[in-house]
């Protein structure tokens, strides 16, 4: 294969040139459609960086539908177009530089517009589907180890919740700006999961919107959203202090 630049030279954060040098690979031929990535630690070496911006690159790669990792044996390149590599790729790229805080704000705002209308708009309908996600994502919670397709079954379930508690609000401009947006905002929940997969405070968190939402509190609804962002905000903080000091403290001097 050849020899894309690296990753700690030039601007930016060091995962966007991680994702830049894939794209690159993919779209020369060097990886192809189907083929097996190499492992974290090869792609650390081969771009001379720790394997948190590795990391951080393969899981935006797979939310943007470039790298598939569930067969469970390793990161493979799904089969896609050469358009919807570049169509996906400045997407993604765009995506992570220096936005991930303007996502949240984002969020916040669609989210708990939704919350506050969702208590005094939702049917039997939405309060059976919501009650029906934090049911199961306290069953999976259950499991005695969280690996990777455990966590991510949970983060999906955290979706599906928030996707029912739009919809729930009934008002089709929010809902139809909400699912455009949806791949763009979850570039920034996949950097919110907490470190031991997904904690129970999250799942008590959705469980106290859920709740209000049941009483036709629409001001408790809320602030029970804002209350629960606010925590998603000092976590995705946190992340990204920490990936950028970790970065900071592997990256080798040029020469």
């Amino acid at each position: 294969m050849g020899t894309p630049a690296k990753a700690n030279g030039g601007g930016g954060r060091y995962y966007e040139h991680v994702i830049d040098s894939i794209k690159g690979m993919i779209a020369r031929g060097e990886l192809k459609c189907g083929e097996k990535i190499p492992s974290e630690r090869d792609l650390a070496e081969r771009f001379n960086v720790s394997r948190v911006p590795i990391r951080e690159a393969l899981k935006i790669l797979e939310y943007m539908g470039i790298l598939d990792s569930s067969r469970g044996d390793g990161t493979y390149v799904r089969n896609i177009t050469v358009e919807d590599l570049i169509g996906k790729m400045d997407f993604a790229v765009t995506a992570t530089a220096d936005t991930l805080m303007d996502l949240l704000e984002l969020r916040i705002s669609l989210e708990t517009f939704a919350a506050y209308y969702a208590a005094l708009r939702r049917t039997d309908e939405d309060i059976d589907a919501l009650r029906q996600t934090i049911m199961d994502m306290r069953e999976a919670k259950k499991l005695p180890h969280m690996d990777d397709t455990s966590i991510q079954h949970l983060r999906q379930l955290s979706h599906q919740f928030h996707r029912c508690l739009v919809r729930a609000a009934h008002n089709s401009v929010l809902s139809s700006v909400y699912e455009n947006l949806y791949e763009l905002l979850d570039i920034s929940r996949q950097f919110t999961t907490n470190s031991s997969g997904f904690s129970y405070n999250s799942i008590l968190a959705h469980e106290a919107v859920f709740n209000k939402i049941i009483q036709k509190d629409a001001e408790g609804a809320r602030e029970s959203m804002q209350e629960h962002l606010a925590d998603v905000r000092i976590n995705l903080s946190t992340k990204l202090a920490e990936a950028e000091a970790e970065e900071l403290l592997h990256a080798t001097p040029a020469g």
